[in-house]
């Protein structure tokens, strides 16, 4: 049987978290000090958002397991020619279980939030992805941008994920 979709809810809020650190330690970006640090600010930012709406989440269970998740944040933004919309959609946190990888989970996610994007109205969608997914979000119509990243402390080292992406 296929997982079932549904919107998450405050009570989702700990699998977010959970599914965000899996999600870094997957890509081997940061230390377990720096995802247990992340993880702590992310889960008070995600649980405002999730209160005030500016994010809206999608799961996917099986079996009353959530196996696969996704975030979409209402992100405010300057208008542009391209679109005059003061605010965009940006998906992150798009997360599959491994043992439940390779059937097609993220694509079916992506279309679902990206459905619930156009249904509020978003023009425009973006996302970082990861290596490993660029082909499936190519494949899906996303395109790689010029956005460019200045790292200003010191203290941070660059992820490899940030290095020769074009």
């Amino acid at each position: 049987m296929s997982p079932t979709l549904r919107p998450s809810t405050l009570a989702d809020l700990e699998t977010h978290v959970v599914h965000r650190m899996a999600m870094f330690r997957d890509m081997e970006m940061g230390t377990e000090e720096g995802l247990k640090r992340m993880a702590e600010a992310f889960r008070n930012q995600l649980r405002g958002w999730l209160v005030t709406g500016q994010c809206r989440g999608l799961v996917l269970e099986d079996e009353g397991r959530v196996v696969a998740s996704v975030l979409l944040l209402l992100k405010e933004t300057v208008p542009t020619p391209v679109s005059p919309l003061a605010v965009r959609g940006y998906l992150f946190n798009v997360y599959t279980d491994p043992s439940h990888r390779r059937r097609g989970l993220a694509a079916r996610l992506t279309d679902a939030a990206l459905d619930l994007a156009r249904d509020l109205g978003i023009e425009i969608m973006e996302l970082h992805a990861s290596l490993e997914a660029e082909g499936l979000y190519q494949r899906m119509g996303f395109v790689p941008t010029s956005e460019m990243r200045l790292v200003m402390s010191s203290g941070i080292k660059t992820p490899k994920q940030w290095k020769h992406r074009r």
